[in-house]
């Protein structure tokens, strides 16, 4: 078994696949962790960006029972793990990281969102 930051943390793990048939499910919400210049390039659709170490409970569903995904670059980013422990310290219990990130998931072939800036991409 692979250690990744996602199990030393004590977090439950989740697949692209996992992920790709559950979008845009209710309830269901996926987290970008990246820096903003990797989110605008390209994210899960529907990813919200949010600063791993600076965001508050206001920045995530109301209902503490839904079902978040956090994800960064790779499985040796610690971003995303580090983002999904401060979701379950603020009491949400459905909490996952999927430990492949962007990277996983665009090897996959899963589709992905980019956030146009002053006419480019």
């Amino acid at each position: 078994m692979k250690i990744t930051t996602t199990r030393l943390f004590g977090l439950p793990e989740i697949t692209p696949e996992e992920v790709y048939h559950l979008l845009g499910r209710p309830n269901f919400h996926t987290f970008d962790n990246n820096s903003t210049r990797s989110y605008m390039k390209h994210h899960l659709p529907g990813a919200i960006h949010l600063d791993p170490g600076d965001y508050s409970a206001g920045d995530l569903p109301n209902d503490k029972q839904a079902t978040l995904v956090f994800y960064c670059s790779d499985p040796l980013c610690g971003a995303g793990p580090y983002a999904a422990k401060r979701a379950r310290n603020m009491g949400f219990e459905q909490v996952f990281v999927m430990p492949c990130g962007i990277t996983g998931w665009l090897k996959k072939g899963f589709p992905v969102e980019q956030e146009i800036k002053n006419g480019a991409a």
